[in-house]
């Protein structure tokens, strides 16, 4: 079968064997990959409603709001009232969600490294830039925040100042 008829069952191959990586390697956490995205993401964006952290993860809100209670009976996550809309709740990562973080970004960076074993930086930079373009194209059909869901990957990809800081001092 050619590939480039097809690269939407690549696409979806490679995301699944990505997962099965990343989950193989995140059992000892405990945390299973969905629940690692929404945690990182979370992370990156404490404070933010659980509407904008589904926007943000592309995990559909009725997944998120279960992954959040299992994340919250973990106490790695927290409910808080929000202080502009007495409707919503802001999310927060506990401490404990803080200790445990370091080790979901160490398993993001060796499940990323094998999985882009043999590229070179440049191809890289274009494959990150495509999958960019493909998830906006997708997301501006399916929903009108189309450009949050590029922003989250493309912030996956980019270290923040936070994590160079942790980078920088060893962790």
């Amino acid at each position: 079968m050619d590939q480039l008829l097809f690269p939407g069952f690549s696409l979806s191959e490679a995301g699944r064997l990505y997962a099965r990586r990343f989950e193989e390697r995140s059992r000892n956490v405990g945390l299973d990959f969905g629940q690692s995205r929404a945690l990182i993401v979370l992370a990156e964006n404490e404070g933010v409603t659980q509407q904008r952290l589904s926007e943000l993860t592309a995990i559909a809100s009725s997944w998120l709001v279960r992954t959040l209670d299992r994340l919250e009976v973990m106490g790695l996550t927290e409910r808080r009232p929000h202080l502009a809309d007495r409707r919503a709740r802001s999310l927060a990562v506990t401490e404990d969600a803080r200790q445990v973080l370091p080790l979901l970004w160490n398993i993001v960076g060796e499940t990323l490294r094998e999985a882009l074993t043999g590229l070179s930086t440049k191809e890289i930079a274009i494959l990150a830039k495509a999958l960019n373009r493909v998830i906006a194209n997708l997301s501006a059909l399916d929903r009108p925040t189309a450009t949050d869901s590029v922003k989250a990957h493309a912030s996956m990809a980019t270290p923040t100042k936070s994590q160079k800081m942790r980078k920088s001092v060893g962790h």
